[in-house]
């Protein structure tokens, strides 16, 4: 990991630690700072659609942070130049990563969608528990245990 990406998870532990502890520090200048408070993000993941919900969170370039929910199992994705880290909020789940795919469409260059994995390994997930998924391993979340699946999805570029 680079020190980059160590600087940007230092800095999102800190704000997940603020957002999901309902405390944000309040100033005059924000100084170009987004606050999102603990009740809004609530309020976001409560609205799924067809099982699942995500949205993005406020970060800085070049990192995409988003709060998710799944209800039910979600497509299977590849993203070709993207690596994932999971955080757990609530819930649990399986997370498949790796084996091989197939029947996937492009939904968008080096995203795919779809389609199913044959082998790989599978990865039991609850609250507190993290996933580091490489760009370019298939994936799908499944929720187990009859709740919400609800965690932060940090998008982090691959480096070429």
């Amino acid at each position: 990991m680079s020190r980059s990406q160590v600087a940007a998870l230092a800095a999102l532990s800190a704000l997940l630690a603020a957002l999901f502890a309902g405390r944000a520090a309040q100033a005059q200048d924000a100084g170009g700072a987004h606050y999102l408070s603990a009740q809004e993000i609530t309020a976001r993941l409560a609205k799924p659609v067809d099982g699942t919900v995500n949205f993005a969170l406020p970060t800085g370039p070049g990192v995409t942070v988003l709060a998710a929910r799944r209800d039910t199992a979600g497509a299977v994705e590849v993203h070709k130049v993207l690596h994932d880290e999971f955080i757990v909020q609530s819930g649990h789940a399986t997370v498949t990563v790796g084996g091989q795919l197939t029947g996937a469409r492009e939904a968008w260059p080096g995203e795919w969608r779809g389609g199913a994995i044959a082998g790989g390994a599978r990865f039991d997930l609850g609250p507190g528990d993290t996933l580091w998924i490489p760009a370019g391993q298939p994936h799908q979340v499944t929720p187990t245990g009859g709740a919400p699946f609800v965690y932060i999805a940090v998008k982090f570029p691959a480096q070429p």
